[in-house]
């Protein structure tokens, strides 16, 4: 009788996973006692769907007998792969409405979208009406550029990923971008993995797997987030600096002042520096002269030149201290490290993408051929020191789905996948059919959170714009995150109603808009608290103040929920 066999990759990276999800438990959970967004997202989304992989790896690699046989010739057919990717790509354009309602949750997402509305309609900036300057800062409380910000409304963002939303805008379809981008990045991806591993189609297949089976990939793409334009450009730039000539090289350096204009000019230095030191242990000296300069010219550009212009077209920063530049990017830097949550943010992008990607890369690091790494012979370097480097911080994120911050670098981890499956001798392809099997239970099981979650506080937006009222003032006290619900409609602040955040008002500017206005409505937790919002215990002495202002004045209805 033959006896079972049992898959040790499965089961080993099973038992891991499971270690790392305790530890995170009795760190983030039971010691430190978290209750940050972060904490939230854990319990509710990424330890179940992290347990239950664990388990079906179990399942799957003690019975691992009976699996059948998969094929990976797909993946050396381009027709296929290019189907299989434009079918990703088409789920993450149909997902954008099925799941969210074509509902931006977090403020990041609106201002993109505020930014694309605003160029759309011929503006960099929008001008700011004379009768609502005292209410600008209730219309736009968070995340508007500094710059004019006393005369214009404008996205703290750098312009490139609005801009390209705006563009789909034009083509017929703002939320064309995600999807658009994703597809970009996987046809660059899959072309980078055929110049790694030109005679390895079984090991390119798998990197096409562990990126075509990720929930994360395929969530953030339904959604404006600059993300997904950072794993396509840095996938873009990747293919064609392993072209290796003269074009391909200045198409590279092309892509990645791109890459620094997306959203922030910093985030695409952690994928793009150690390709510097690639360059310098293989005495590539024109390409590492070339691809500084580029770095450089980026930060010169999108650091320097373009708060220049903002200020030369819209006037000196306002409303806020001015930016410091690098220098300011730093301090935001170190403030964000003293919320370095490893265990908690890394559960999180386990979670989200296929259980085989991290332990394939590793052992794709790990069997990496260190002498010749050291000799610039390896891509596996540069690509392992930026995706590590980025996990090693390990950021607060606040919203996104997955570890947005690593996004960037999935296309990274894939590519050390498949240089890991290439180093087995005797691979066996049922291990990817059954982790393709656990990803997409996992992943519909996030899916569903991720709509439950979003479901809330797209009712509470409708219920705003459906009140009839003129002005709606929201009253957050409370709630998560419900300022991210002041905004108007289609990105329109200045729409009807127009939608303000009451803790950022006066007294005397209260007492005017209550004199102007026959219809003010007020969306406080009596509202949104029914509705499922999640509830935090915060309040506001200011706004109790104003709220009591108002019952004098007679001035207000409430939102019934």
């Amino acid at each position: 009788m033959t006896r079972p066999r049992v898959s040790w990759l499965l089961l080993v990276s099973a038992v891991c996973y499971a270690l790392w999800l305790l530890a995170a438990w009795g760190v983030e959970v039971e010691w430190l006692k978290g209750r940050t967004i972060g904490h939230e997202f854990f319990e509710a989304q990424d330890l179940p769907a992290l347990a239950m992989g664990s388990v079906a790896l179990v399942l799957v690699a003690l019975a691992f007998r009976w699996v059948p046989k998969g094929g990976w010739r797909w993946g050396n057919d381009g027709r296929i792969v290019g189907i299989l990717i434009a079918l990703f790509a088409l789920a993450a354009w149909a997902g954008r409405y099925a799941l969210f309602g074509n509902y931006s949750l977090s403020r990041d997402e609106e201002v993109a979208e505020f930014a694309a509305k605003a160029m759309h309609d011929g503006w960099l900036a929008r001008p700011i009406p004379p009768e609502w300057l005292d209410y600008r800062r209730a219309i736009m409380p968070e995340f508007f550029s500094p710059f004019g910000a006393d005369a214009y409304w404008n996205s703290a963002y750098l312009p490139l990923n609005s801009a390209f939303r705006a563009l789909c805008g034009w083509l017929g379809d703002a939320n064309l971008s995600g999807p658009l981008f994703l597809a970009l990045g996987l046809f660059a991806l899959r072309r980078a993995a055929l110049r790694i591993m030109p005679n390895r189609p079984d090991a390119a297949a798998v990197t096409m797997l562990m990126a075509l089976t990720s929930t994360q990939l395929l969530v953030t793409g339904m959604t404006p987030y600059a993300m997904t334009g950072h794993f396509a450009l840095n996938m873009v730039w990747l293919a064609l600096v392993l072209r290796g000539d003269r074009l391909g090289h200045i198409g590279a350096g092309i892509t990645a002042l791109l890459l620094a204009g997306l959203h922030q000019y910093h985030y695409p230095l952690v994928f793009l520096t150690p390709f510097l030191l690639w360059f310098a242990l293989s005495r590539r000296w024109g390409a590492l002269l070339f691809h500084g300069a580029i770095l450089a010219l980026a930060v010169f550009i999108w650091a320097r030149l373009w708060p220049n212009l903002m200020i030369d077209l819209y006037g000196p920063a306002a409303d806020v201290r001015p930016s410091a530049g690098v220098a300011d990017k730093m301090q935001s830097l170190a403030e964000r490290l003293e919320k370095w949550r490893p265990l908690l943010y890394m559960s999180r992008f386990f979670a989200w993408n296929n259980l085989l990607l991290v332990p394939l890369a590793l052992i794709g690091l790990w069997r990496i051929g260190w002498r010749a790494a050291l000799r610039g012979e390896r891509v596996a370097l540069p690509l392992g020191l930026g995706a590590l480097g980025m996990a090693a911080l390990a950021i607060d994120p606040g919203y996104g789905w997955g570890y947005r911050y690593l996004h960037g670098f999935i296309g990274s981890f894939a590519l050390l996948a498949g240089l890991g499956w290439a180093s087995f001798k005797r691979p066996d392809s049922r291990v990817l059919g059954a982790s393709v099997l656990v990803a997409l239970l996992a992943g519909s099981f996030l899916m569903a959170r991720a709509e439950d979650y979003v479901a809330p506080y797209a009712e509470v937006h409708r219920r705003i714009m459906e009140s009839g009222a003129d002005v709606v003032l929201v009253d957050p006290r409370g709630g998560r995150y419900v300022t991210d619900v002041v905004r108007g409609p289609g990105s329109d602040p200045l729409g009807h109603p127009v939608v303000m955040h009451i803790g950022w008002l006066t007294p005397k500017r209260l007492e005017a808009l209550c004199a102007r206005y026959d219809d003010v409505a007020i969306l406080d937790i009596s509202a949104f608290g029914p509705l499922g919002v999640g509830i935090v215990p915060w309040g506001s002495r200011w706004i109790a103040g104003l709220r009591e202002q108002m019952e004098r004045q007679d001035c207000g209805r409430v939102i019934a929920p």
